[in-house]
């Protein structure tokens, strides 16, 4: 027995390692649910005068939906080249890129190029996994089925591109994450060709798989949450919410439940899921083990609008953009709506930040909100960078919110 807890204490310590003050190492942060331990972080911004603005570093020539992650004085970002009707209709696969910028003045300190695969994305949306990194090598994974290692002098420490061919809608979108000495990449996609694998952080090779046959198209990051001591993997797709063990893929528990584009949050014992499109959104207990759907479902809402962007909870509260221009609140405990509100072309794409002093950071290089959470809408901050606001994510570190889209990567923060 004391083996089993000292090794189970073990993995939770190295699957939680990245949560490191200060640093937001892979989607939606330290959490992986747009949760921060920091305060006090800027509340007006405005890119055509400059104030609030730190820094902006040009993209051009670029696309891409993933969201920066940060270590330490650096900012990473994913990218792929942009191209023409013509490329995008003979399906040529752009040029895919990792580059490094450093955090205090936005100088570019390399960009490296990853050797595309042969996979077809479309769409423009080679580059929508948001990167990951354990402070020493940043894993990215891209649209044209590559997965990449490499260290932060930019060097490609190892490449390896995934067979297919893929069911996808649109493409790949999931992030990879990190447990331990693994990557986990989660790919659910139609025609019972959905997987989960866990990948050696050193070689690439594949550790362990599991097969997610009744699965349908995906495009939620799986989250890693300590359930009574003991990790649990927790992978929402397009007809189950389970939660399952890190070392093997094998799942503990799970229920029936609709999932697309919002990935999972968890606090307080409760796991929600949502899949938007105005269907059920529900919350669950992961301390079941089988098929919990009737034993371990908290609550359930039949209808729940949204689209891409993510939920974060926030005290006892769940906000959410519920689509283009409008917010919703509900409670935690039981999901009852607490206020679903207007909000001025708030982004349907971009997921929020809430901080540890009470404040809801809706952010995008378009129309940016800052709520005060509570049981009204209340609108504290905001700012507008003059962008189009697409599907990335901000990132926080140091009292400051990194955000990008295909033009420019954005530093807000106290001059």
């Amino acid at each position: 027995m004391r083996r089993t807890s000292l090794a189970t204490l073990l993995l939770v310590a190295l699957c939680f390692a990245d949560g490191i003050a200060g640093n937001w190492p892979g989607w939606r942060g330290p959490t992986g649910m747009g949760t921060t331990d920091e305060k006090d972080l800027p509340l007006k911004w405005d890119g055509k005068t400059g104030e609030g603005i730190l820094w902006k570093a040009p993209l051009k020539g670029t696309t891409g939906h993933s969201s920066p992650i940060v270590w330490g004085d650096r900012v990473f970002i994913t990218t792929a080249a942009k191209q023409n009707r013509e490329q995008e209709e003979k399906k040529e696969v752009p040029e895919h890129h990792l580059a490094c910028y450093q955090a205090s003045d936005g100088k570019l300190l390399w960009r490296t190029q990853i050797p595309q695969g042969k996979e077809p994305a479309g769409y423009a949306i080679y580059a929508v996994p948001t990167p990951v990194t354990d402070g020493k090598t940043v894993y990215c994974w891209f649209g044209s089925a590559v997965i990449a290692a490499v260290d932060f002098d930019g060097k490609l420490l190892w490449r390896h591109e995934r067979p297919g061919p893929f069911v996808l809608n649109p493409g790949i979108c999931q992030s990879p994450i990190l447990c331990g000495d693994t990557v986990i990449l989660s790919v659910d996609q139609s025609r019972g060709q959905g997987y989960i694998q866990a990948l050696d952080k050193k070689t690439g090779e594949v550790k362990w798989e599991q097969k997610r046959p009744k699965t349908g198209s995906c495009n939620t990051t799986p989250l890693l949450l300590d359930v009574k001591g003991k990790t649990q993997l927790i992978a929402a797709c397009e007809n189950s919410l389970q939660g399952a063990d890190p070392a093997t893929g094998e799942p503990i528990w799970w229920c029936k439940s609709r999932a697309f584009g919002e990935s999972p949050v968890a606090a307080a014992g409760i796991v929600y899921v949502d899949k938007g499109g105005n269907e059920p959104a529900m919350a669950v207990d992961p301390t079941g083990q089988g098929d919990v759907a009737e034993s371990h479902a908290k609550w359930r809402v039949d209808k729940s609008p949204g689209e891409y962007s993510s939920p974060v909870i926030c005290g006892d509260c769940i906000y959410k953009a519920r689509k283009e221009g409008e917010v919703v609140c509900r409670k935690l405990a039981t999901g009852e709506e607490v206020f679903s509100d207007k909000l001025e072309k708030v982004s349907k794409l971009a997921s929020p930040v809430a901080t540890a002093d009470g404040r809801v950071y809706f952010v995008s290089t378009g129309q940016s909100h800052v709520l005060k959470a509570g049981p009204t809408l209340e609108i504290i901050g905001g700012g507008t960078l003059g962008g189009w606001g697409n599907g990335s994510s901000p990132a926080v570190s140091n009292g400051r919110i990194f955000v990008r889209d295909n033009e420019f990567l954005w530093c807000i923060g106290a001059k």
